[in-house]
């Protein structure tokens, strides 16, 4: 029987299973897709990715040792080698609606990446291969399998038996004419054949330049969203410093507004001992020249204990007002430990309470989906719905990248995109402005102000910098 080259006639029934991993962009490890499935089971750890997130790709081979399905995946393992148990990507079903990629010798394989996957919400749990010269994943691959360090036995191919048509007759009789349209029509044929071979191979290229622009796309957009989360988290850094300036500014002054009035009823009542000790040495200078040196040292220790006293006193106001302090943020401190010490209680009841029917839902197949602003349907692991339920908008924030007051305030302004800014009065602006589609490209106090509340703010900013 002929063996068909077409990827779907190869993905019905494969032969072999494996899974190659990979380790910095170079094959570390090749293992049989049972010897995988142990180490799923747990019944194997893998020290040399112990603690660490390893690109794998799942291969399905036919008799021949040719590639003809192909699933690069993500998989995490644990301080000891073992693999995540959260871990779970439907390996076998994602080829079974995956589309085709490249040729790797026999036919266009059944591929499913990052760029190319069939389940919406496993993609985060993908990979795009190097399509670049000189590091080409699939080239990686496919060397590694001709190599067969696995020890797979494959199956020798069928020679082609040729029938040779029959001798012709010496008393034939040769017909010119016959003989023309015989090679008109074989030659119609061989141009029909090449015609449909170069057709084939052109869509084969058009369809692995389509994936490799793929890929490049997703790399970059990766690399835009971390310059993004970058530049928001450097904005969000200055406008909290410029914040805390402020505050800190402000205390200064209402500190030096209270110790300046300290000071001037300080100095009332010192001028007013002057003005009395004065007169008094005025009334006294009649008397005898001792009895006036003893007013004047009396005046002068007298008004140096009123100094001191005054001075112990702003003194031990402001040794009490660091003692308050330092209590208050002691108290602070506390009461967030015991917070997060609730947090983590209830969160672990939440996951005890369930975890036996979600364990059950998550066996059959089962994905609990939510749709959150800014993400869309986002699948919910097992471990971390005790998380969602105790605040969905914190799960929100943290999935997208951004904190949760910057996920807040960009989640008010796509409800309502206006302007917020205010005037004197406290009045808002109000105006319609264009609204953010995500949080990432959110910035508090500037993506919700109109063009010219927006001038204004960047005025301000680059007086406070000056």
């Amino acid at each position: 029987m002929p063996h068909s080259n077409s990827p779907s006639a190869h993905l019905n029934t494969p032969s072999f299973e494996a899974v190659f991993l990979f380790d910095q962009g170079r094959l570390a490890r090749e293992l049989l897709y049972t010897e995988f499935e142990a180490i799923l089971d747990g019944f194997i750890p893998v020290p040399d990715f112990a603690g660490t997130s390893a690109k794998a790709t799942y291969l399905q081979l036919d008799a021949e040792l040719r590639v003809v399905g192909i699933v690069f995946f993500l998989i995490s393992f644990d301080a000891k080698g073992m693999v995540d148990r959260r871990w779970n990507v439907p390996l076998q079903q994602l080829l079974e609606s995956a589309g085709t990629g490249p040729d790797m010798g026999g036919g266009p394989v059944r591929l499913a990446c990052y760029s190319q996957c069939p389940v919406a919400w496993h993609q985060k749990n993908l990979w795009d291969p190097s399509m670049q010269a000189g590091n080409n994943t699939f080239i990686v691959i496919r060397d590694a399998v001709r190599a067969n360090r696995l020890g797979l036995i494959a199956k020798a191919e069928k020679p082609t038996v040729t029938v040779s048509s029959g001798a012709v007759a010496p008393q034939a009789t040769f017909d010119q004419q016959a003989f023309a349209r015989e090679q008109a029509a074989l030659e119609q044929r061989l141009h029909e054949y090449y015609n449909a071979e170069l057709a084939k191979q052109v869509e084969q290229l058009t369809k692995e330049q389509s994936l490799h622009i793929a890929t490049l796309m997703n790399q970059k957009q990766v690399k835009l969203h971390s310059l993004q989360q970058e530049h928001q988290e450097r904005v969000l850094a200055y406008q909290q410093k410029l914040q805390q300036l402020s505050q800190e500014n402000k205390d200064l002054q209402e500190r030096n507004q209270t110790l300046k009035e300290t000071l001037d009823i300080q100095a009332t009542k010192v001028e007013g001992m002057r003005e009395y000790f004065a007169h008094k040495l005025k009334a006294a200078q009649q008397g005898e020249s001792s009895q006036i040196q003893l007013l004047q040292e009396n005046f002068a220790l007298e008004l140096d204990a009123k100094i001191q006293a005054a001075t112990a006193e702003l003194r031990e106001m402001l040794d009490m007002r660091e003692v308050e302090l330092f209590y208050r943020h002691q108290n602070e401190n506390t009461l967030k430990e015991e917070i997060a010490q609730l947090k983590q209680e209830t969160q672990q009841l939440l996951k005890n309470s369930g975890d036996q029917l979600l364990a059950r839902l998550v066996k059959a197949g089962v994905n609990l989906v939510t749709f959150l602003p800014g993400l869309g349907e986002v699948a919910i692991p097992l471990d971390d719905i005790g998380v969602y339920l105790e605040n969905p908008n914190a799960y929100a924030a943290a999935k997208v990248g951004v904190n949760e007051p910057v996920y807040l305030a960009w989640l008010a302004h796509h409800q309502m995109p206006c302007c917020n800014a205010t005037d004197a009065r406290g009045k808002a602006c109000g105006r319609s402005i264009r609204a953010i589609e995500t949080p990432l490209e959110f910035h508090p106090g500037e993506s919700d102000r109109c063009a010219q509340h927006q001038a204004v703010a960047l005025g301000m900013v680059a007086d406070s910098r000056s």
